[in-house]
């Protein structure tokens, strides 16, 4: 018996051409995507490598009136530039193109291409070179922005930040000279090693942490040193955490009060920064697990009071902070704090019943 009930027309009926179509569509995509990670890779590692041909130090002089075309041409005959066109490409990504100016630079071995443009744009009028450091790096992200700006590779900052004859040589104590290399814009002659860069922040934090204390009186500063038995050392660490914690200018002197509070109680300070401090984990955001590893030495959810050291560099403001916490009747008995939505500001409680319900807020 025949069956004349029309039949569902087949999932595979597309016409051929159609389907071939679509299939070199996603070959076409796929294979844009593979080189464009091909082109940004590649490019990424240009501007970042160490310039090979560059073995030992090279002085280039940029003369008045000259243009970017002009000194490009002459560092490539030289072999600082072996990629001309990129290096174009370089100073216009990063829009650099009225930024160059005349003077004589150094260019130290290992410096990368990225370096290079940084000297070239960003030298004082006296020839010197500009480092601008802000509130609340760490040593290691210094690091990163010397070695950018050319002016040393982060390796030897590094170990100059750790160099124990340097620190006994402006009386550091510690480990580092972490907490007291001074976020400011600093002006260094060429040719100006770590050990130059260090020594000059050091001593200007030390300009500046004479100048808080003086401000805050000297009457003030031994009876806080007294009723939390913190000495210098101690006050720079706690500083160094709020800094990192503060975003707003009037929160500083609370969250200093908060963390002075729960040192008293003996709580632990559970402040999220402190979770991230170390050469391989700074550029990561806190997370449970980084602030429960139990073999950190930084992190204060693991360990009680505060960390051996600074965990960045503060400014003048949280160093006064720490000195001048707030006496507010109404905000001298926080415990917590947690951020708002949008990061800024924070919502403070007295009792973990406040805390508990500020935080889904």
């Amino acid at each position: 018996m025949s069956d004349d009930t029309p039949k569902a027309p087949s999932q595979d009926t597309a016409p051929p051409r159609k389907r071939r179509w679509a299939l070199w569509a996603v070959v076409f995509v796929l294979l844009a995507a593979a080189a464009a990670g091909i082109i940004v890779g590649h490019w990424n590692h240009y501007i970042r490598a160490p310039i090979s041909a560059l073995d030992a130090e090279r002085t280039v002089v940029v003369e008045e009136g000259q243009s970017w075309p002009q000194v490009i041409e002459t560092l490539s005959k030289d072999g600082v530039v072996v990629w001309p066109l990129h290096f174009k490409a370089l100073v216009r990504v990063r829009r650099m193109d009225q930024r160059l100016r005349p003077g004589r630079y150094i260019l130290p071995p290992g410096i990368t291409p990225e370096g290079v443009l940084a000297r070239l744009t960003r030298s004082g009028p006296d020839g010197s070179y500009r480092l601008t450091v802000p509130e609340g790096f760490s040593m290691y992200r210094i690091a990163d922005r010397v070695e950018a700006e050319g002016l040393a590779s982060r390796a030897a900052f590094l170990k100059a930040a750790t160099d124990k004859v340097l620190m006994k040589r402006l009386k550091v104590r510690g480990e580092s000279f972490e907490g007291y290399l001074f976020p400011d814009t600093y002006f260094l002659p060429p040719g100006a090693t770590p050990q130059v860069i260090i020594t000059r922040m050091v001593k200007r934090h030390r300009q500046v942490w004479k100048k808080v204390l003086k401000d805050v009186g000297a009457k003030k500063v031994a009876a806080l040193r007294k009723a939390h038995g913190l000495a210098d050392p101690e006050l720079i660490t706690l500083a160094s955490i709020v800094e990192k914690e503060a975003v707003v200018a009037d929160e500083r002197p609370i969250i200093a009060r908060v963390f002075y509070n729960r040192l008293k109680k003996d709580m632990k300070l559970q402040t999220d920064p402190t979770c991230v401090y170390g050469p391989k984990i700074y550029t990561k955001k806190p997370s449970p697990k980084l602030c429960r590893d139990a073999k950190s030495r930084y992190s204060t959810y693991v360990i009680k009071g505060l960390p051996p050291g600074p965990i960045a560099n503060p400014g003048r403001a949280s160093m006064m902070s720490v000195l001048k916490p707030t006496t507010d009747k109404d905000k001298v008995d926080y415990l917590y704090f947690v951020a708002r939505r949008g990061g800024r500001r924070h919502t403070f409680s007295k009792t973990y019943e406040a805390h508990k319900k500020a935080i889904p807020r």
